[in-house]
């Protein structure tokens, strides 16, 4: 009877080992896609092609109210005025202003929230909305649930729609989602522009060889007043 017990014991303890074996596997092949840029189909050449202006992750968790260390950004209240400026001219070029911001949702959001944000930018919070100071002036809002922008399909398939062939990124973290996100869009064949004085780096250090990566990779920096 002793020994039918231990072997109970001992398969309880290999199914939860298996378990939890499997919930690493999966949140570690969540994070890696997470942290990655996107793949998609090459664009086509239209007749006229548009531009877009995107916003990224100009969040109350970030920059606004709600943050706390390590946030918000040193120097978000430039950005704020920087990016409100820039909507204000696209609007008057016809250029589109899309808003994106970071939403985790369910468990394993909240999880990859810890791990990856530091707990910022869960769905349905206060902290997870554009900061208030920035102007709104479309409803061309789209959450992501990665660092890419592209990992929201409904983006995709907006910039398809409205014939956009060229971008314009603003906002943070330069080192990931602004990254990865351009990434994304040259992986489609999009023509990407930084505008690098409406960008924020945490760690600053990194600027000088950020900027030679994306040089490298094909992204064209301006300055805001280029728009």
């Amino acid at each position: 009877m002793l020994g039918v017990k231990i072997m109970k014991t001992k398969n309880k303890i290999s199914i939860g080992i298996t378990v939890l074996a499997i919930c690493a596997i999966v949140l570690l092949l969540a994070v890696i896609v997470a942290t990655g840029p996107t793949q998609g189909k090459k664009i086509e050449k239209y007749e006229n092609p548009q531009k877009a202006l995107l916003i990224i992750d100009v969040q109350e968790d970030y920059t606004g109210s709600t943050a706390k260390p390590p946030f918000p950004y040193k120097d978000s209240g430039r950005l704020i005025t920087t990016v409100n400026n820039l909507i204000h001219e696209a609007n008057k070029k016809n250029v589109l202003v899309i808003y994106i911001k970071q939403e985790f949702d369910g468990i394993l959001g909240r999880i990859f929230s810890k791990i990856l944000a530091g707990g910022t930018a869960i769905k349905g919070n206060a902290g997870a909305e554009i900061d208030k100071r920035i102007s709104i002036i479309s409803n061309n809002s789209f959450s992501k649930p990665a660092g890419d922008a592209f990992s929201n399909p409904k983006l995709e398939s907006f910039l398809i729609d409205h014939q956009v062939a060229e971008l314009y990124i603003t906002g943070l973290d330069a080192e990931y989602c602004v990254y990865l996100t351009a990434k994304g869009a040259l992986n489609r064949g999009y023509r990407v522009n930084i505008i690098t004085d409406s960008i924020l780096l945490r760690a600053q250090k990194k600027w000088d060889k950020l900027l030679e990566k994306y040089r490298k990779d094909g992204i064209n920096l301006m300055s805001s007043h280029e728009l």
